[in-house]
This record gives C-alpha cells, structure tokens and sequence, in this order.
C-alpha cells in the first residue's frame, strides 16, 4: 500500500511540475496607459448679460475658431476704448477675427480715414493688447463694440481641459472726455 501511495504520490508531482507549478505566480499583464484624446474644438458658455462683457459671435465661430465681441452696458456712450486680455498660450493663440485687417475689428467706433485709432498687438505669452477711438462724437456702448478671436493648437490640449481667460486691464475713454477703469467680464472656455 505504501508503494501505491507512493507512486501516486510521485505521479502526482509529476503532473504538476509539468503543468507549470501550479502556483499561478505569473506576473500580471501591465495596464496600458491611456492615449491623450486631443480636443478639437472650444466650448464658450457668455457671462452674465451686465457690464463689459465677451460673448461668442455664434455666427462667425467654428469649432476650432472662438470669435468674441466685446459689447458694453446700455444707456451709456463712449469716445473708444482699450484693454488688455490674457489666454493660455500653451492651449490657445489670438488670430486676426473674420474680414479684419488685424486681431483686434472695431464694430462700432468711428475711426476715420486719416491716421485710425486702431490697436492689435499680440505681446506674446497670450497677452493681446487692443483699443479703438474716435476722434469726434461718440457711440452709445450697449452694442458689439470691437471683435477679437482665439484659434485652438491642434494637438495641444487634451479634451474638457479648462482654457483660462482674463481681463487684466483697460480704460474707458467716456463721451464727455473722462477717462475711467474698464473691467471685462468674461465667459468660461473649455476644449472639446
């Protein structure tokens, strides 16, 4: 009987040394790091209709193209105007807005044909300086008043990333020659 156990016993090893051990101690299969999805497009949801503000020109945006006018509280008039916005750089660059002749589109003032009181300049790091004046008169605010525009970097920003912008500063040139703070309110940008 001692043999039968015995041989049993070595069949039994046998079997399992040639089935690997049958320890299942093999290493587990690496977890594939997900591949970045890169957005395509820009989602602008309008601050609140008050003030200074920067609304998507719906007609003139594409998915990847953000065309925002800059429009002023009603019942008020001004000579122009100047400010100085900031976007991420790494997600974002400011581009010359459809039918412009430069990055920044005056929709309201009248420039005149001389020498126009018209500025776009790109600083670089994201930061675009504008302004637009007229040199007679003045033009009630409560209306689209300069255009400006944002083009995502293909291939730069991952999807649902949060494209910060701001408004760090401006001024307000009012119709009767006063110079006053401009703040801008602006609306939350996300990449899709």
């Amino acid at each position: 009987m001692n043999r039968i156990l015995s041989a049993s016993s070595l069949l039994f090893l046998l079997l399992l040394t040639a089935c690997g051990g049958g320890g299942g101690s093999s290493a587990p299969a690496p977890t594939p790091v997900p591949t970045p999805t890169w957005a395509t497009g820009l989602a602008y949801t309008d601050p609140p209709a008050a003030g200074f503000r920067l609304v998507k020109n719906t007609s003139l945006s594409t998915p990847s193209r953000l065309v925002l006018d800059l429009t002023g509280p009603s019942g008020q008039n001004a000579q122009g105007l100047s400010f100085i916005l900031a976007a991420d750089a790494t997600k974002v660059q400011w581009t010359t807005p459809p039918s412009a002749s430069g990055l920044v589109q005056s929709l309201a003032f009248s420039l005149g044909t001389s020498t126009p009181a018209l500025v776009g300049k790109d600083m670089g790091g994201g930061i675009l300086q504008g302004a637009a004046f007229q040199k007679a008169g003045s033009q009630p605010l409560g209306q689209p008043l300069l255009r400006v525009c944002l083009d995502l970097k293909p291939g730069a920003v991952a999807v649902n990333s949060s494209i910060s912008l701001l408004c760090t500063g401006g001024n307000l040139l009012s119709d009767t020659g006063s110079v006053a703070s401009l703040t801008v309110a602006m609306g939350t940008c996300v990449a899709q």
